[in-house]
């Protein structure tokens, strides 16, 4: 279990948010998350934001890695992973739930989140390599699965990003049944949530 806070004074940091990426440091989930913290960073912060970079890939194992880091109750984390390819979802949801994890979910991949910088869609892709072709035939960007800029490149456009993930979260509880889980949607992303946590941490 997470320790408690330690007492004023004794810990320069007062809060920290663990986000925990699939696949080594040189993945482009990494990359956009730490060039979006590094942008918000002051002086003086009291709270910190920190990406984990782990070779474990699947939800599981990634909760898993969750729990671990977390050192301090008033600590979070949160998972970033994608449908792509994996099956054990309902356990990984659980699990997470069970331990107080955030998911940041996408499917079919990180690359639709991406795509929503450039433009809404409801198309149902079946994995990251359609994405990712798709992206360079409509000339939005020349994207491969390490892009460390990726972040810089499409930065101008996260407003969209957020707005458009929105309205496919709403597109996808309107279009199907109650209780739905969100692994089973698809396309679907809540990584604007992520992004909104980043930044109610007031650096």
């Amino acid at each position: 279990m997470p320790k408690q806070r330690n007492k004023p004074g004794t810990r320069t940091i007062e809060k920290r948010l663990f986000i925990i990426c699939e696949g080594a440091k040189d993945k482009s989930e990494s990359a956009y998350f730490k060039s979006y913290i590094k942008q918000c960073k002051a002086s003086g912060q009291k709270v910190e934001v920190q990406v984990i970079d782990t070779r474990k890939n699947t939800g599981k194992e990634l909760v898993k890695e969750a729990k671990k880091v977390r050192e301090f109750e008033c600590d979070e984390a949160c998972v970033v992973y994608d449908k792509d390819g994996y099956t054990k979802h309902p356990e990984t949801f659980d699990m997470a739930k069970n331990n107080k994890i955030k998911i940041a979910f996408s499917s079919i991949s990180f690359e639709y989140w991406i795509l929503l910088h450039f433009e809404y869609t409801s198309h149902a892709f079946k994995d990251s390599e359609e994405i990712i072709k798709y992206l360079a035939d409509k000339k939005h960007l020349a994207y491969t699965k390490n892009c460390r800029d990726v972040f810089e490149q499409t930065k101008s456009h996260l407003s969209d990003a957020k707005k458009h993930a929105l309205r496919i979260q709403d597109y996808q509880i309107k279009g199907n049944p109650t209780g739905t889980p969100v692994y089973d949607f698809n396309p679907y992303t809540n990584l604007n949530e992520l992004i909104d946590e980043i930044d109610t941490m007031q650096f």
